[in-house]
């Protein structure tokens, strides 16, 4: 886990920033409100993409694909500065795009409620979601009662993680097919569970008590506060999903 991780941690790439030019194709859109941005990149842009969003010393740079492309802000309220820079190398870069933004979120969890690249509410995590959801349930019920499907519906893949490259993605989608997945692709699809069903969800990185390396897991806004669920440990340790000690968890990155 930690040799898959390492690459997140230092943010992905070291940029060496030439010449700033401007973009045709590429274009950013910010909710500011929601914390939602949509980052576009058209068939015309070539080379290596990467997208920074910066607030104050706060940086967060990600890998982008031609499409659109779904993230979110991570610092809460501020000025921002979105970039993307372009490399025909994948060692030189420029910027050829950017926009600034000021963030008021209409409620401080309102980032962690939507589709963003590694947390994807793709068609089959909606009808998933869909099935699992009763209005009845309260937050916290709902929460352990998608948990826990995940805790019975997915095992944990060693060979998985001894194949992956350092710019892996979860695909929920594939995740429910073939039932299987790391500690990263548990967290995805129990926070896009989650956030399909309305409740606030962050896909946390960092380090665990009791775990070597990196770990992914998840914490859920409930009654007013955010709270640890780790379906990775419950499935390896085979244990009924509830909440975790935030004290055994130090978070390094939220998405």
């Amino acid at each position: 886990m930690k040799k898959f991780f390492a690459g997140i941690l230092v943010l992905l790439f070291a940029l060496i920033v030439v010449r700033p030019d401007t973009a045709d194709a590429a274009s950013a859109r910010v909710d500011t409100q929601t914390g939602k941005v949509e980052v576009y990149v058209s068939n015309h842009d070539t080379g290596t993409l990467k997208f920074e969003v910066r607030q104050g010393e706060q940086v967060r740079t990600y890998d982008v694909y031609k499409g659109m492309n779904h993230f979110n802000v991570n610092f809460g309220n501020g000025d921002y500065t979105f970039m993307l820079y372009q490399s025909s190398d994948g060692k030189r870069y420029k910027r050829v795009y950017r926009l600034q933004k000021t963030v008021r979120l209409s409620h401080s969890t309102a980032p962690y409620l939507h589709s963003i690249q590694n947390v994807s509410i793709d068609s089959a995590t909606s009808r998933l979601a869909s099935s699992l959801s009763r209005s009845s349930y309260s937050t916290s019920t709902q929460t352990l009662v998608t948990s826990r499907h995940v805790n019975r519906l997915i095992d944990y893949d060693d060979n998985k993680l001894m194949k992956l490259s350092s710019t892996y993605l979860p695909d929920n989608a594939e995740t429910i097919r073939t039932k299987r997945g790391i500690c990263y692709d548990f967290a995805s699809l129990n926070a896009a569970l989650l956030r399909a069903q309305g409740i606030p969800t962050r896909l946390v990185m960092g380090t665990a008590k009791g775990i070597n390396g990196y770990h992914a897991w998840n914490e859920v806004f409930v009654n007013g506060k955010w709270r640890v669920i780790d379906v990775t440990r419950d499935v390896t340790e085979r244990r009924t999903t509830t909440y975790r000690d935030a004290s055994d968890y130090r978070a390094t990155l939220y998405d």
